[in-house]
């Protein structure tokens, strides 16, 4: 019986522990499907667990293999290798309920990113930009999918990144007290997740959203910075102001995961200084018993005050020696503080340096003396402002370049007119009626190689 795809979603969701199953066994071996026997297994246990026989039937229904291929949850069944996959859209969603299952995003696939990005500016340069281009209106459509994408997977990445924190925090803060062996293995397992989440997701994260990171290919948001400004040279400000406000949201997680360093960083050090003190311990130790052992002959038959012991046996427990006679214990005490102290000092860093408010330079604090812009901008203020443009006029942009390529000569860039056509606005925009022509194509102007295109601006009494 076929059980459509909504209703076979509703029961996943409805007994997640599932997928859940499933995503821990994919997880766990590194790969992005599971054995059909494994998936056979995993599904029979859990009709077996049912009571209800109409509930049973239900799962026996929605779960069975050629039902799952059919609705399309399960995306390759391939006979010959034993396989199953499931489709990643929905491996994805059954990560977001559950943060200990989301995967963060590794080097590799920042990089894959990058690369997407570059391509996407890339055909931007090429394109021409009109509403009336098909070519146009597709790769802008996929440069907004793309952006959202990246946006939705950096804002997931932080929050998994931030879970695994606290997780591991709360663990290593907990087990501060090592008794045992077992205890102290446990205690160096967590301390090698928290180096393998440091290096291979944190470091780079914090490269990806770092501007100035990349030498030799440019940076993910200078992409999107420069493909930003090509929509507003073009006259496109809308879309322009959009693609800088995914930047800024995208950049905004650089604080949160700088803080989820400073915080992993904790334990680095932690677990290089006890290593260091713990290996030091031992080492004395065994140098002690072999003084000891040198000092007394074959008469005493192996009656020594310290007995051999195995060095795996005094690794992280302090040392304890028997001789026939008397038994020596030594005690540690339950916090080593010179590591709580460097903690505290590390804190109080960083808090000092998120208090600390950032320096606000004013128009007055710059040195604007010889600012080459500022310059230029004066003689194309005056410029305009002593000119004989007089109303009406046909068209304002090419009546303001004709003038300032007379007025600055060599110093002139096509750039210029947009700040000249504002000065004039400025000084006559009161008293003067403006009317904008659209027209297709819309006019150009052709100056050393660069092209502006615009809208007539005409102006009336």
């Amino acid at each position: 019986m076929h059980v459509a795809l909504d209703r076979t979603l509703i029961l996943l969701i409805e007994h997640k522990d599932v997928m859940y199953r499933l995503i821990d066994y994919m997880d766990e071996h590194q790969r992005k499907d599971v054995p059909t026997e494994v998936f056979f297994n995993c599904i029979k246990d859990k009709i077996t667990s049912v009571k209800a026989k109409n509930e049973a039937d239900r799962l026996n229904e929605a779960f069975d293999l050629g039902n799952l291929v059919k609705t399309g949850v399960i995306s390759e069944n391939n006979k010959s290798r034993g396989i199953v996959a499931f489709q990643p859209a929905i491996v994805e969603i059954f990560r977001l309920f559950d943060k200990e299952r989301m995967r963060g995003l590794k080097k590799a696939e920042f990089e894959n990113i990058r690369v997407q990005l570059e391509n996407v500016f890339e055909q931007h340069q090429t394109l021409t930009f009109d509403d009336d281009n098909i070519q146009f209106q597709e790769q802008k459509n996929h440069l907004f999918d793309l952006l959202r994408q990246v946006n939705s997977q950096v804002q997931n990445n932080s929050a998994h990144l931030q879970h695994e924190a606290d997780r591991l925090s709360k663990h290593l803060d907990y087990d501060s007290v090592l008794l045992s062996l077992h205890e102290s293995k446990q205690h160096q397992e967590m301390l090698v997740q928290v180096k393998n989440i440091y290096d291979r997701e944190i470091i780079p994260m914090l490269e990806f959203l770092n501007e100035k990171e990349y030498s030799k290919t440019k940076p993910p948001l200078t992409l999107i910075d420069n493909i930003g400004k090509l929509y507003a040279i073009r006259g496109y400000e809308d879309d322009s102001y959009y693609i800088g406000q995914y930047k800024l949201s995208i950049l905004s997680h650089y604080k949160v995961v700088e803080k989820i360093k400073q915080t992993l960083q904790r334990y680095l050090h932690q677990e290089r200084e006890h290593r260091l003190t713990y290996n030091a311990i031992e080492q004395a130790y065994l140098n002690l018993l072999n003084l000891a052992q040198k000092t007394f002959n074959e008469n005493l038959k192996d009656r020594y005050i310290f007995k051999a012991i195995d060095p795996q046996e005094i690794y992280y427990q302090g040392i304890k020696s028997r001789s026939s006679g008397q038994d020596a214990l030594i005690e540690w005490q339950d916090r080593n503080h010179a590591i709580y102290f460097s903690e505290y000092l590390i804190n109080k860093q960083a808090k000092q340096r998120s208090d600390t408010p950032a320096p606000i330079a004013t128009f007055s604090e710059k040195n604007t003396a010889h600012d080459p812009h500022n310059a230029i901008k004066r003689k194309i203020k005056m410029s305009v402002d002593n000119s004989n443009i007089s109303s009406p006029i046909d068209d304002l942009y090419l009546v303001v370049h004709n003038l300032l390529v007379e007025e600055l000569g060599q110093e002139y860039h096509l750039k210029y007119v947009l700040y000249g056509v504002s000065c004039f606005k400025q000084k006559h925009g009161r008293r003067l009626k403006l009317q904008i022509s659209f027209e297709q194509p819309q006019r150009q102007i052709r100056h050393n190689s660069y092209v502006l295109e615009y809208n007539k601006r005409e102006f009336s009494a």
